[in-house]
């Protein structure tokens, strides 16, 4: 059993993450409190992404901004699950014997479409079946947790790229459209991690 979330997916600015966690049986009775990610402060997030390999195994995917400019958002956002589950299920085949198959629970009720990425879904596509739960970071812990560690992974990839763009500050909106991002990019232009073809850039910024 996996769960799946991502994060990013709004942002004018950034890749998008998607994280598969998968939290061992054994470990669940003394897990520490894990909730959506939205639900919980920064500090508590960074405590649970620190401790995250005591009780759990996890994978990040990422698509890129020239990903979410080519194929659009959903597509973009499907990739980079299907990394992550890629990434994970090899995981599993490195200490374990290789024939397991593995429910994946996503966050929503969108199935992705893995198969257009044909030749990375026929790496696992005979081995997962797929379930789509509402509003799954609060009813499912292994999707609370990839909520939580997708969200801290990408803030600190956003971080990163603010010491290289400080002017649009994306230590704090880590790449949302705040008043003070769409001010910075009125004054200063966009940069190569902004996604041009996302409305208010596409319409205003990219003439």
């Amino acid at each position: 059993m996996i769960g799946v979330d991502e994060v990013g997916r709004g942002c004018w600015a950034g890749p998008v993450l998607s994280c598969a966690s998968y939290i061992y049986p054994a470990k669940f009775k003394n897990l520490p409190k894990i909730n959506d990610s939205k639900k919980m402060s920064k500090r508590d997030r960074r405590k649970i992404l620190v401790s995250s390999s005591t009780f759990s195994k996890c994978a990040i995917g990422c698509s890129t901004v020239n990903e979410i400019e080519n194929f659009g958002i959903n597509a973009s956002n499907d990739l980079a699950a299907l990394r992550a589950v890629v990434l994970m299920i090899q995981n599993f085949n490195l200490i374990t014997e290789k024939n397991l198959f593995f429910d994946i629970f996503l966050d929503g009720n969108r199935v992705p479409k893995f198969k257009m990425f044909k030749k990375l879904y026929d790496i696992i596509g005979k081995r997962i079946k797929i379930f789509c739960i509402v509003k799954g970071d609060t009813k499912v812990m292994s999707i609370a947790l990839a909520s939580v560690i997708a969200k801290e992974t990408r803030d600190i990839i956003m971080c990163q790229q603010h010491e290289m763009y400080p002017q649009y500050n994306f230590k704090n909106n880590v790449g949302y459209g705040t008043k003070e991002h769409r001010e910075m990019i009125i004054k200063c232009g966009i940069t190569k991690i902004h996604r041009k073809n996302f409305k208010p850039i596409s319409t205003i910024f990219c003439n």
